[in-house]
């Protein structure tokens, strides 16, 4: 908790947040504003809305595992760089081929994406249709949409821009995303950033969390990392930090539930499958490194603009957990400019 800036709420800002944490899972908007809150008590809900589709300060590409993190816009080029074939490998032979999304498709559908999206930003259903406009038609199905986007994404071409509505629109990375510095080696800066973050972890906790192979990011640290043992087990850390008590209400699929394969250090195993669901991790609440609940969010439409957090507890709570948990749900109405009532249920 220490090293993902969740035992002491910092000063941060979302891109700032966001380069600690390694990246926050964000193919739910909302859940990854709601994890830039549980690591810094700066920016509120607009701050982050702003500093994605206005300021574009950070942005959010399909990366890790391919799935949707949000990451500083500086990161982001290269990033993409680093992941893309990953992600294509795991597609292209099947799912890709089924939906017709070849490199005959692409060919023909990057340089025709450029001319469609220069200085514009559409949906994926829109940037589709044009480009079927244009002769570029995968197989009729509903997620060939989606998967064409990711083809682009995967070779630089496009990324998420503004949301319209419930959807997210699309730019040019390049238009979207300005130059910055690319790391000499980025795999090695990857490394380095997953094990400052989530230290001590092993090599398999970062292919779980990456999608990646460890070795060679392992080894072109290694003169940097501490091997130590933990849980029964051997791995690396990077740097030191004391440990400092807290509690946190961690939105779905927070990152900090994401990044190791063996979880039994943060979870009890009779409550795995309460919090990862399918493919859906819960909200929890965090205390001392531990899973010690749910909770949801519920918030009113309309002119009444209140919220209501209802926390399932998996533990009795103490009054200290009472008194943290106050605390968390006082920043929650910071957060989102507005009432937030706090029940329990169970």
């Amino acid at each position: 908790m220490t090293r993902q800036g969740l035992s002491r709420r910092g000063t941060g800002t979302a891109a700032q947040v966001a380069t600690a944490a390694s990246g926050l899972q964000a193919q739910d908007a909302a859940a990854a504003r709601l994890g830039v809150r549980a690591r810094s008590g700066v920016p509120d809900e607009a701050a982050v809305l702003d500093a994605v589709d206005l300021e574009r300060s950070v942005v959010r590409p399909w990366l890790m595992r391919a799935t949707v993190h949000l990451v500083a816009a500086a990161d982001a080029r290269w990033l993409v760089a680093l992941f893309g074939p990953m992600i294509e490998r795991r597609f292209a032979a099947v799912r890709w081929r089924q939906l017709g999304i070849d490199g005959q498709l692409l060919d023909r559908a990057i340089p025709l994406t450029r001319e469609i999206l220069a200085g514009r930003q559409l949906t994926r259903h829109q940037l589709a249709a044009e480009l079927a406009e244009r002769g570029v038609r995968p197989a009729d199905d509903p997620q060939a949409a989606t998967h064409l986007l990711l083809a682009l994404s995967c070779r630089g071409v496009t990324c998420r821009a503004r949301d319209s509505g419930r959807e997210s629109s699309f730019a040019l990375l390049e238009e979207w995303v300005p130059p910055a510095p690319v790391p000499a080696d980025p795999i090695a800066e990857l490394a380095r950033r997953y094990f400052r973050a989530f230290g001590p972890a092993t090599a398999a906790d970062f292919t779980t969390w990456s999608g990646l192979r460890s070795g060679a990011a392992i080894a072109a640290i290694s003169d940097e990392l501490t091997e130590v043992a933990f849980d029964g087990r051997r791995g690396w850390t990077l740097g030191t930090v004391e440990p400092v008590a807290g509690l946190r209400l961690l939105p779905m699929f927070d990152n900090y539930l994401i990044g190791y394969r063996d979880r039994s250090g943060l979870l009890d195993a009779a409550r795995y499958r309460e919090v990862y669901v399918g493919g859906i991790i819960k909200a929890t609440v965090l205390c001392d490194g531990r899973v010690i609940g749910s909770w949801r969010l519920a918030r009113t439409v309309g002119t009444a603009r209140r919220a209501a957090v209802t926390v399932v507890p998996f533990e009795r709570f103490t009054r200290r957990h009472q008194q943290e948990l106050e605390r968390e749900r006082a920043d929650l109405e910071r957060f989102l400019g507005r009432p937030v009532s706090l029940s329990t249920d169970g």
